[in-house]
This record gives structure tokens, sequence and C-alpha cells, in this order.
């Protein structure tokens, strides 16, 4: 269904994009803290991997709650109060002196992530046609996440010159003020869009064959994401012995190329149909994990870009799909549902990710475990082929 031109579209997307930005800021801020954390706390590496897990589980259990509020009460409140939340978490690490405080205050981020998400996506799809959405969305993302990928480069530079606590206190004024944005955009939601109860929207995004298939690319996504963020930093630490900067900027560098995959694989998937994208992200994905854990630091970049930038094109067609699947069940308009869907799927995802790379890791080596999560993709990326239709869009 194509959307009516919305006479504040650019405004809109602009909030949207900055809302995922200052998102992905504090979510990657933390990744150079982590060696601090586990050597103060003690922790082992799959302890650090759990303690990751408090965020996608709250960030699904948040989104399971929101689809029928963020369609009735609005985008903006939605945003609202996923900067407000971000910023207590930004707090929250500050003072983090034990794993329960950083469990909550990484749980209380997650919360915050499903708002924001949610809100974004779901005023994004409110404003633009479906045959624009893989790109726009995807350059959301993009945009978004660039900005955001300043977070492990800040963070490591300041935890180095300043210190971890004064360097949470300071990143958290950054979603303070982000709370004060949805006050210049006006709301897009439609008030006469019907939004079905969560379990029987769900349900019926379900029965549709791409949204299956974009739903398994987001999964796959997720959990070579969740995987690689706890474990990536403790192998540059211990292997190659960087310190906070050195592997804030390689995190930074090599997460680069999965925002600028999101918009490329989005606009592929506008122009050429949804499944040619889905199978070649998927591949290259799989094929270049397993190098992440070999050389020296600049080959892990390399690796790390091509595996992220292939998972950046591998789920950059979940979101239209999504979004058509929800016009096809007769609730065009109702793209809170969308949105959430989106972010429990990949909340899901990213749920199984720390503790398939945990508990892999109790008995495996770093290399081993990209290994046996290249083999998951590569399965992954076989059904989605097999789900979707050739002339599936």
């Amino acid at each position: 269904m194509a959307a009516v031109a919305h006479p504040a579209r650019h405004r809109v997307f602009v909030l949207a994009t900055t809302a995922i930005a200052v998102d992905t800021l504090m979510f990657s801020a933390i990744v150079p803290a982590l060696p601090t954390y586990q050597r103060s706390m003690g922790l082992s590496a799959t302890g650090v991997a759990l303690i990751f897990a408090a965020f996608p589980v709250a960030q699904l259990l948040v989104a399971l709650l929101l689809p029928r509020w963020v369609d009735q009460a609005g985008r903006r409140k939605a945003l609202a109060a996923g900067a407000v939340l971000l910023a207590l978490s930004g707090v929250a690490f500050a003072f983090a002196t034990d794993p329960m405080t950083l469990t909550i205050a990484r749980a209380v981020q997650g919360g915050a992530g499903a708002l924001l998400w949610t809100g974004a996506l779901a005023s994004v799809s409110d404003v633009y046609p479906s045959n624009q959405l893989g790109f726009r969305i995807g350059l959301a993302e993009t945009a978004g996440g660039g900005v955001g990928l300043m977070g492990p480069l800040l963070s490591g530079i300041l935890i180095d010159q300043i210190g971890l606590r004064a360097t949470f206190l300071a990143i958290s004024v950054i979603p303070a003020l982000l709370a004060l944005g949805p006050l210049l955009t006006p709301e897009t939601a439609r008030p006469s869009a019907s939004s079905p109860s969560i379990i029987a929207g769900l349900r019926g995004v379900a029965r549709s064959r791409g949204a299956r298939a974009g739903g398994l690319a987001l999964v796959l996504l997720a959990i070579v994401q969740a995987m690689l963020e706890p474990l990536l930093p403790l192998d540059l630490a211990e292997r190659l012995g960087l310190q906070s900067t050195g592997i804030g900027l390689v995190l930074a560098l090599g997460t680069a190329t999965l925002f600028f995959g999101a918009p490329l694989g989005g606009w592929w998937s506008d122009h050429a149909g949804r499944r040619l994208p889905l199978i070649i992200g998927g591949v290259v994905t799989a094929i270049s994990l397993p190098f992440v854990a070999l050389g020296p630091a600049w080959w892990v970049t390399v690796a790390f870009a091509a595996c992220l930038g292939g998972a950046g094109v591998l789920a950059a067609p979940a979101g239209p799909l999504f979004t058509e699947a929800v016009d096809d069940m007769g609730h065009a308009g109702s793209y809170g549902l969308s949105a959430a869907a989106l972010v429990v799927v990949y909340s899901f995802g990213y749920t199984v990710g720390p503790l398939v790379g945990g508990g892999l890791r109790l008995v495996l080596s770093f290399q081993a475990v990209t290994v046996a999560v290249a083999v998951v993709v590569a399965v992954g990326t076989a059904v989605i082929a097999i789900t979707l239709p050739r002339t599936g869009r």
C-alpha cells in the first residue's frame, strides 16, 4: 500500500534517524568498557556474554507490550519515553560496581531500545510507500548508525582519559536532549488504524512467507552481532593486547559496513525483489565470519567489516517484508505492529546470540565459536532461499 506524501516527511525521517543514532551510540559505547568491567568484577568471558543478554531479553519483553500502545498513544510518546530510559541507563552504567547493577543497566537500555526503534520504524512506515521502505529504513539505520559508530571510539578515548564513570555520565546527556525531539515533529500515527492484539498480530505476520524469510534473516543478523559484541573485544584485549581506544577503533571501523550494507540491501530489494539480497548477504556473512578470529588487528577489522556488511544486506529486506505482511492482513497503518514485530524478532535473535556464544565459549576457542555460528548462518540462508519464492518481493 502506498502512503500519501506526508507534509512533515523530512522532519519525521530526521527524528527517526536521530533516535536510531542515539540508541546505537549508547548501545555501542559500552563495548570498550567491557574489559574494564570484566577485570573490576572478576567476570569470565561467558559471564560478560550472559550480562549482555539482559539487553535483548528486556527489549523483547517491552516490544511485546508495544504495538497497540504505539498505534494508539502515538510514535512521539514512544520516542520520548525511550530517550528518558536511555539516559537513565547511562547513569546506571556509570555507577555499576557489581554484576547485578550492570545487568539492570543493560536491561533498562534494552527497554529503551524497544521504545525508540518501534517508534522510529513505525513513523518511517507511516510516511513512505512500501516500494521505498527498503531504502528508507536502511537509510535511517545507516545515517543513524553512522553517527552511532562514534560510540565505541568516543567512549574508548574518554575512558582512557577521564575514567569510566565520568564517561557514561557525560554521554548520558545526549539521550536526555533527544527526549525534546518529539516536540518538534507532528504525530504520524493514523487514528483510524485498526491494531490487533500482539499475539494475533504476530500470528498474522508469521503466516506470510516473506515475513518468515525476513524474520529469519533478522535473527541471523542478531545472533552474529550478539555473539561478536561481547566476545570480540575480549579476544582483541587478550590475544592482541589492545586497549580501550584500539578496541573501540576496530569495532567502529568494522561496524561501519553494517550501516552501508543496510541501505544497499534495501535499495536492491526495492528494485530487484527481496530474495537475492537475502541470499547473497547470508553467503557473505557465513564465509567471512571465521576470519574475524584470525590475524592482526587490521585483518580482524577487514573480516569484521565484511561479515557485518553482508549481514546488513541480509537483514535489509526484513522491514518492508513485515510492513507488506501487515498490509496484506488488512491492517494498513498499524505499523506499530510491524515495527514491534521487527524488534521482537531481532530481540529474540539477540537473546540467543550471547547464550550461543557464551555457551560455546565454555568448551571451544573463540575461533571455533565463529566457525560454528558461520554454519548456523549458512543453514539459515538455505532455509530462506527455500522459504521465499523466486518472484517474491
